[in-house]
Formats: C-alpha cells, structure tokens, sequence
C-alpha cells in the first residue's frame, strides 16, 4: 500500500471558483442583473472566495506559487472580505461605506496583479493577455470607486472579459489533464525562465 499522499491539480476549481464570482458580479455592476440579485451575488462571493483559499493553500503545498498566490490573495481580498462588508450594510442599515473604501483595495491588488500578469507570460501568452485584462479592469474600477476617473463600466467590462477568459482556461487545463494531451489550447509561453518554474505542461499536471 502506497502511504504516499498525492495532491491532485486544484487549478481548475480555483479558476472556476474566482469566474464565478466575477462574472455575475461584473455583471450586476454592469446593469445586466438587477439590483435584487445582490443577495445571491454575495453568496457566491463568500463560496466562491473560499473555493480559491482552499485551492490556492493546496497550490502552496504542491509548490505552485504562480497560481497559489493570487488565488489566496484573489479569494480573502476581493471576495470574502467584500461579501461581508456588504452583509454588515444590509444588517446595519445607516451605515454607509463610501466607494473609495473598496476603490483602495482594488488599488491595493492591482498593483499586485501587474507584477502577476507579466510571470503568467511564462505560462501562456493567452493567460498573459486575460491577466492583463485583470489588472486594466482593477485599475480603472478601482480609480473610479476613488473619484479620480469615470471609467467603472469599462473597468467591470474588462473584468468580464478577464473572467470568459478564464473560464475557458479553466476547461482547457481540465480536458488536457484528463486526456494527456492538448484537447484546448491555451498557447506557447511568451518568456523563457531564467530558471525552473512552472511552465504550461506542470500547471495542467
């Protein structure tokens, strides 16, 4: 009997669990949902960030830092952390956080997410295109929610093309994985490491 425990890839659910929280919420900051979804949208906030902090701290242990950080980051920062500023409005109706609040932290993550985008080019130049679309939207959002810009439909708009993007990401790693084989593309890398990192074949292992 083999004792050896084996950890298999989380980094499809962790995708997964971060469009689905992207997704419904751009949409709702978009106009496409109507305000009364927002309860169900925090649910998914709260389920959906803690899919990413249980599978980023698995990455972790598999010594996955490319993805295992921005999904820990991604899942307590911009999920759970807002899901429960939002059930603390609706249990204390006076109280009002002004938009700057949330604006900071989406700040605080881009300047984070600029440095992540560019790594991913040693993955995919695909995931360096999307992840760039995150960080866009991040910053715009974020600096609209500030008051220094108008842009937050534009920003929520990129998001929402961030996360299709991902989504299909999501599925390619899961059908190659599955299949040994390249059944979606995800494209070549656009870097070459200095040094071993995680290239496009152990990221779908």
């Amino acid at each position: 009997m083999n004792n050896q425990i084996s950890w298999a890839n989380p980094s499809t659910a962790g995708i997964v669990g971060l469009c689905c929280v992207v997704i419904p919420l751009s949409l709702l900051n978009l106009g496409v949902l109507p305000p009364e979804s927002a309860p169900i949208i925090i649910a998914w906030l709260i389920c959906g960030g803690l899919v990413q902090v249980i599978t980023g701290l698995i990455e972790f242990k598999r010594g996955g830092l490319l993805f295992a950080t921005p999904l820990l980051v991604f899942g307590f920062a911009l999920c759970i952390t807002p899901a429960l500023g939002e059930i603390t409005k609706i249990w204390i109706k006076d109280m009002a956080v002004p938009a700057a609040v949330s604006g900071a932290g989406f700040l605080v993550i881009a300047v984070y997410v600029a440095a992540f985008f560019i790594s991913t080019g040693l993955v995919s130049w695909l995931l360096f295109i999307l992840c760039a679309m995150l960080d866009l939207g991040l910053w715009l959002v974020g600096l609209t929610d500030v008051g220094l810009i108008s842009a937050g439909a534009f920003g929520w708009t990129c998001l929402l093309i961030f996360a299709l993007g991902m989504l299909y990401v999501a599925c390619a790693l899961f059908l190659n994985e599955m299949f040994q084989k390249q059944i979606l593309p995800i494209g070549a890398p656009l870097f070459k490491p200095g040094a071993q990192v995680e290239s496009g074949e152990n990221v779908a292992s």
